[in-house]
């Protein structure tokens, strides 16, 4: 593609709109973060390299996601020793199953982060702690100064409490 700071811009905008959803359709496949992040760095390299082809009117995730699924194969076939080996279909019918089920998803990240929001601090620092910092049960005990089954159970209410709140969320909206 060439350098034009136009399209350059419009590329960025369509990405950033739509990089969350291609990123959950290739997470669904692929289920090492660090793989699926590999993968969506390229898919975004191979986007940016044929944006000349993508067309206005054209739905620029699901281009991106086809994208993604050759990338995908990439990676199962670069990987064909490995115990777990998806064949094509399958990868086909995993990706429509989560484009059918990408609204529904999106509405239940927008009720967490709504529920999350309420929670009190203590619990959004353990959540934190396990999800974004990776601790471990016995970590988070230990920097909370309780026991592991403490962190547990406290993980087990938070995710609870998050439950009942998202489809109380999720009901009021619908």
């Amino acid at each position: 593609m060439d350098e034009n700071p136009k399209q350059s811009e419009q590329f960025l905008k369509l990405l950033m709109l739509n990089d969350r959803r291609i990123y959950a359709y290739i997470l669904t496949i692929v289920p090492n973060s660090n793989d699926a992040d590999d993968i969506m760095q390229e898919v975004s390299s191979v986007m940016w390299r044929k944006f000349d082809d993508f067309k206005p009117g054209m739905d620029f995730a699901a281009w991106g996601m086809t994208i993604a699924r050759y990338q995908i194969l990439s990676y199962f076939k670069k990987r064909k020793g490995d115990k777990l080996h998806f064949d094509d279909d399958l990868i086909d019918s995993i990706g429509r199953k989560t484009i059918e089920a990408l609204p529904e998803m999106e509405d239940r990240l927008r009720a967490l982060k709504k529920c999350v929001k309420k929670l009190e601090d203590t619990d959004r620092d353990i959540l934190q702690m396990r999800y974004e910092k990776n601790f471990t049960l016995q970590n988070i005990g230990a920097h909370l100064s309780k026991s592991t089954r403490a962190a547990y159970y406290a993980l087990v209410r938070i995710h609870r409490n998050l439950m009942h709140c998202i489809r109380m969320t999720m009901a009021e909206e619908n």
